[in-house]
């Protein structure tokens, strides 16, 4: 089987059980920590290892997290780890995350302006982008990318809604060169 299908079998699964449970905030809260915790180098190493034994991992594991999260993401983390999935740890989570936010409507959106974009430009983005029908809460990130000249590119889910000048002058140039190569071959 392939990482990605075991990456979404488990972060599926975790999620529907913290739902079942009644428990989708507080596990939510506590994959955004192990994410955090997983920004370690020593501990993504540590979880990545072929060589240290799954019973120390599980020890480690216990201590750094057993009076922090929920009940069943520590069980969760010990299934990983019983199964040899735990070097999948940072994967799982973070699909365990798009997982959730796919359940509660939430979208992820860049924004990459040439400039720093303001507070009322990205006012007026979310309200806009809430206004689809499948969205119900857009969390945005900014990013400045010079290259792009002016404009701005929106990325959400599969879309990317580019209206940047140097996606309109890559345009022009390729209807330019399309229209010399017309004219040689009349």
């Amino acid at each position: 089987m392939s990482n990605y299908r075991i990456v979404q079998r488990y972060a599926q699964s975790l999620i529907s059980l913290a739902e079942d449970q009644n428990a989708l905030e507080e596990v939510n809260k506590d994959v955004n920590l192990v994410l955090e915790v997983l920004n370690n180098r020593d501990y993504y190493l540590l979880m990545k290892s072929p060589v240290i034994k799954p019973g120390t991992k599980k020890e480690i594991n216990t201590k750094l997290f057993s009076d922090s999260v929920h009940k069943l993401t520590m069980e969760f983390i010990e299934i990983l780890i019983r199964k040899g999935r735990e070097k999948l740890v940072a994967d799982i989570f973070e699909g365990a995350r798009d997982e959730y936010n796919r359940l509660k409507g939430i979208t992820k959106v860049t924004l990459i302006t040439a400039i720093s974009a303001d507070q009322s430009l990205i006012d007026k983005i979310i309200t806009t982008l809430e206004k689809i029908k499948d969205i119900k809460q857009v969390e945005l990130k900014t990013k400045v990318d010079p290259k792009i000249i002016g404009g701005l590119v929106l990325d959400f889910g599969d879309k990317v809604i580019n209206s940047s000048i140097k996606y309109e002058l890559n345009a022009i140039k390729k209807e330019f060169y399309s229209a010399q190569i017309k004219e040689r071959i009349s």
